[in-house]
């Protein structure tokens, strides 16, 4: 009952804080990401109390009791679930194909490149930092987990200033598009390197990598088909909306049990049933209130179980990451436009507008941290932490300039 009541209470504070923050801190130069309930979670977080305890003289008492903070592990994996669904179900497959192709380019270029030269250095810096302490597929995993995560990035504050200003012009359209196109990508490329890691870790597992991502993917499938069955030609809302839930709920938990990604699993589930049901529009409506206060929950349930490194040098290798973002997204970008077949559709300066970190990114960083519990976690950890939230801070005023500058944004800007 404990573990209930708690969830509710930081369901209650990510709802109200959602509206509290967005009024207090919204101005025409910084537009809230939700990634300032991290400070929230920080706050709440055990590894800063023993911080505290360790350097003065206060003892203060822990307001939450860890018991309920391992029991919530299964209820944050299926709020993840139901971010992943909502996702999987604003994917529009027909929609994709009929777009521009240079929009998914941008968003492959950024995306996969990126997440290369990301996962590269952090790879090298993991090693330096881990060799003795760790194996090479913890190394290898954990350098592409934090290349995935600090890659993915977010549409939010170009589609802000979209609707602000009216912007229809062709440059705005496609980098929004490739931005959105970015954060699916990411997820299905986080959500594979769970069944290959596994496959790699448990040698009594008696499938191949394929074989066990396929397993993923089918059951997803095999719950969609369910709830077509049973749901398909349902017209009371309500019976809907619980029925959504319902199988949600399921996908998520035999993610949990097998060791896999509650959001790629779900995210599948939501494509299938956004791309192949006629009640997508109503499931997205039904989802769409719980979507900020379930957002805000990961976040802040991402800085409750911060971990803190152990070695000075882990934090020098994590303060550098931002640097490392800047120069991979630049050189991501660069290449992106060199090949582009639509030069209409980029520009040079446009690495900018990719900066912002999606927040699914805490999601990932929850359900890794579920699974790849190791030493090496605390420098993930820390590293998505800190480029999150130093591309987040300046994201709209250089989203904005850049806009300006590309003449997207004409007249006074006010």
């Amino acid at each position: 009952m404990e573990t209930i009541s708690f969830f509710l209470l930081i369901l209650l504070s990510g709802y109200l804080g959602t509206g509290f923050v967005v009024r207090k801190i919204s101005d025409r130069n910084y537009i809230p990401t939700g990634t300032e309930y991290l400070l929230l979670g920080l706050l709440l977080s055990p590894a800063l109390y023993g911080l505290v305890t360790e350097y003065t003289s206060l003892i203060l008492p822990f307001p939450i009791n860890l018991d309920i903070l391992a029991k919530l592990d299964p209820v944050i994996s299926a709020v993840t679930g139901f971010l992943g669904l909502y996702w999987g179900m604003k994917f529009n497959i027909v929609e994709l194909l009929r777009s521009n192709r240079e929009h998914f380019r941008i968003a492959a270029y950024d995306l996969l490149l990126g997440s290369l030269l990301s996962g590269s250095a952090a790879f090298l810096l993991a090693y330096w930092l881990y060799k003795d302490k760790a194996s090479l597929e913890e190394l290898l995993f954990a350098a592409s987990a934090i290349g995935i995560m600090t890659s993915i990035s977010s549409p939010m504050v170009i589609n802000i200033l979209r609707s602000k200003f009216s912007l229809k012009g062709k440059l705005s359209v496609s980098l929004a598009s490739a931005a959105s196109y970015s954060g699916s990508l990411s997820i299905l490329l986080f959500g594979l390197a769970f069944p290959v890691y596994h496959i790699a870790t448990r040698p009594e597992i008696s499938l191949t990598a394929t074989e066990f991502a396929t397993l993923s993917i089918g059951l997803s499938v095999a719950l969609g088909v369910l709830f077509l069955i049973f749901i398909g030609r349902e017209t009371d809302d309500h019976k809907i909306l619980a029925g959504v839930m319902g199988i949600t709920l399921l996908g998520s938990g035999v993610a949990y049990f097998l060791g896999l990604s509650p959001l790629f699993l779900c995210f599948i589930l939501g494509i299938f049933l956004g791309n192949l049901s006629g009640m997508k529009d109503r499931i997205t409506d039904a989802l769409q209130g719980l979507i900020a206060p379930l957002t805000a929950v990961t976040v802040v349930f991402a800085g409750i179980i911060w971990v803190l490194p152990g070695d000075w040098l882990v934090w020098v290798a994590v303060l550098a990451f931002p640097s490392i973002k800047l120069f991979s997204k630049f050189i991501a970008h660069r290449i992106s436009v060199a090949a582009a077949f639509d030069q209409e559709c980029v520009n040079k300066e446009q690495s900018g507008v990719f900066m912002l970190t999606n927040v699914l990114v805490f999601s990932m960083l929850i359900n890794y941290a579920t699974v790849f519990n190791n030493p090496i976690l605390p420098f993930v950890m820390n590293t998505v932490f800190v480029v999150t939230v130093f591309s987040a801070l300046p994201a709209s005023y250089f989203t904005r300039k850049f806009l300006i500058e590309s003449g997207e944004i004409k007249g006074d800007v006010g």
